[in-house]
């Protein structure tokens, strides 16, 4: 059975996207507000405080959306915040999709449109890395889970939200966010196993118990041209790449292109790799992320299992590589001199995990698909976070949601109870199924890519 940890490479922050941003944001009133470090790896409650999420929603929000995440307004697309709405007072686990680095903020505004606090489950690293800004993520109702292994607190806090019921939870369950936004990493089985642990407590006090799983789709769609926007960017990383500069007046897909085969001309030589001379560029990227990955589970001592997708392997990767980083010294009786070298060589190996993500988007199977304005700056976002670590979101967008139909966990008791593993199965391909779905219907708003003008 997959443990809780497992499930989420990062419900709501950590290095490959969530709410890190929003954290820089209010470092600085955290650092006014408290002094004193807690110790390494202690487990982060959620600790709501109302009158702190009011003044972020109103007073904070409003100035740090447009500037930060370059969000313009959320948009609930039909009868989407009704269907909501008449789920008010019940127990709700909000599964959305995360794509990239923004998520958490259009969830954070979601809480307000419906007037409700929400809790979040959330890497427990994000706590130490941002820190002092991570106890004002507590604040607003973030608790922590350790990624890839047990952690009975977690999975005791979340049996107690859902008990209590008196906040919805927020999680993401594709378990890694590569920064691609028509893309869905298949959910998790074990996403359903927590909350039936909950609602198992609950029939045994009250028979007719409900739980509900809501599935929704986000959307980013630039609100303005970004045909000068994309030229812009371009130049920053033809700045960095080329020496010479890149030939003027060619088209923004020829452009990205040169600049992909210059990223991998980088990492081949990196890794001391010749490809046969006309090797196509996808060849090129889908042996370059195979490389990286196999060399990483070698480094582990990770027998890779036969058949595992992609985005799985990496995910089992980050978590493995995680618990070396972030693993307090004396856990395994390890000394601090040559444990601390084993995070160095972990930190090395994470960073070369996250460049097989960064060409994810130069696949081919990406780049044949209708070409829009928001599936281009995505790409261009990836070569920012390897050329510059970090992507620039370069105009406003608006985040448009869709609400699915909520799955009842009481429609699926008596699978559960006779199959358990085929149940969470279910339940996962069930919501997956859903997200994907309105994911691909909401791409009809998204606006095919310009030319320069």
């Amino acid at each position: 059975m997959i443990s809780i940890p497992s499930i989420l490479h990062n419900p709501w922050l950590s290095d490959w996207g969530g709410l890190h941003l929003f954290s820089a944001s209010l470092g600085l009133m955290a650092t006014l507000a408290f002094r004193q470090r807690r110790p390494s790896f202690a487990f982060r409650p959620p600790k709501n405080n109302s009158f702190f999420i009011t003044f972020v929603k109103y007073v904070l929000a409003p100035i740090l959306l447009p500037l930060v995440p370059k969000i313009a307004r959320v948009e609930v697309e039909g009868g989407g915040l009704k269907r909501l709405r008449q789920l008010k007072g019940k127990r709700v686990i909000l599964t959305p999709n995360h794509a990239e680095a923004t998520e958490p903020y259009v969830m954070f505004q979601l809480s307000k449109l419906l007037g409700e606090e929400f809790n979040y489950l959330t890497a427990r690293e994000v706590f130490e890395m941002y820190f002092p800004a991570g106890r004002l993520l507590q604040a607003i109702g973030a608790y922590s889970v350790v990624r890839g292994m047990p952690d009975r607190n977690a999975l005791r806090a979340t049996t107690e939200i859902l008990i209590e019921g008196k906040h919805w939870l927020v999680i993401f369950p594709e378990g890694v966010a590569v920064g691609l936004s028509d893309n869905l990493m298949p959910f998790q089985p074990g996403i359903g196993q927590f909350a039936f642990r909950a609602y198992e407590d609950l029939v045994r006090k009250d028979g007719d118990v409900h739980l509900y799983f809501v599935p929704l789709a986000i959307k980013m769609v630039y609100v303005h041209r970004m045909d000068k926007a994309i030229d812009r960017a371009l130049q920053r990383l033809e700045g960095k790449l080329f020496s010479r500069g890149a030939p003027r007046g060619t088209a923004p897909q020829e452009r990205l292109l040169r600049l992909g085969e210059a990223l991998l001309d980088s990492s081949e030589k990196k890794y001391g790799v010749q490809q046969p001379p006309g090797t196509a560029l996808s060849d090129r990227i889908t042996y370059m992320k195979e490389l990286i990955i196999s060399r990483t589970a070698q480094a582990l001592n990770i027998q890779e299992r036969p058949g595992q997708i992609l985005t799985d392997r990496i995910r089992d990767l980050i978590n493995a590589l995680d618990q070396i980083i972030y693993r307090k010294v004396n856990e395994r009786g390890n000394d601090e001199q040559s444990y601390g070298q084993k995070k160095l060589e972990a930190q090395v190996l994470r960073n070369r995990l996250e460049t097989a993500v960064n060409f994810m988007g130069l696949d081919e199977c990406y780049l044949n698909q209708s070409m829009t304005t928001e599936r281009f700056m995505d790409i261009i976002g990836l070569m920012e976070r390897e050329v510059f670590g970090a992507r620039r979101f370069w105009g406003l967008r608006k985040a448009v949601v869709r609400v699915g139909e909520p799955l009842d966990l009481k429609d699926y008791d008596d699978r559960y109870r006779a199959n358990k593993k085929g149940a969470l199965q279910e339940i996962s391909a069930t919501l997956e199924s859903a997200v994907r779905g309105m994911l691909l219907e909401l791409s009809d708003l998204c606006k095919p890519l310009e030319p320069s003008r």
